[in-house]
């Protein structure tokens, strides 16, 4: 599977594909956005491994876009943080969990 760090250089990438569609620089990004320069260029740099939801939002919504549409690429849709997808089925299974 994809690791953390896969997701952040994905975001990021995301990010500044639609930047750059839009021909918005990274300080025209953060002043529509809101969210300070120093906040998206980290994200961009992939200095910022965990950027919170709140600040995707806003600059989702300064891209014209929702949060959902952001996130709807093939690459995002298929991130998973386990290793083994049938890792939770079976911790479950190994606990004798019951709903």
């Amino acid at each position: 599977m994809v690791a953390l760090t896969s997701l952040t250089n994905i975001v990021a990438r995301r990010i500044n594909d639609l930047r750059k569609s839009r021909g918005l620089s990274v300080n025209k990004l953060a002043t529509m956005s809101g969210v300070p320069y120093s906040t998206v260029n980290s994200i961009l740099r992939e200095k910022s491994k965990s950027p919170t939801s709140a600040t995707l939002i806003c600059i989702a919504t300064a891209l014209n876009m929702t949060i959902l549409e952001f996130l709807d690429v093939p690459e995002i849709v298929a991130f998973s943080f386990d290793d083994d997808e049938d890792s939770f089925e079976e911790d479950l299974e190994d606990e004798n969990f019951s709903p």
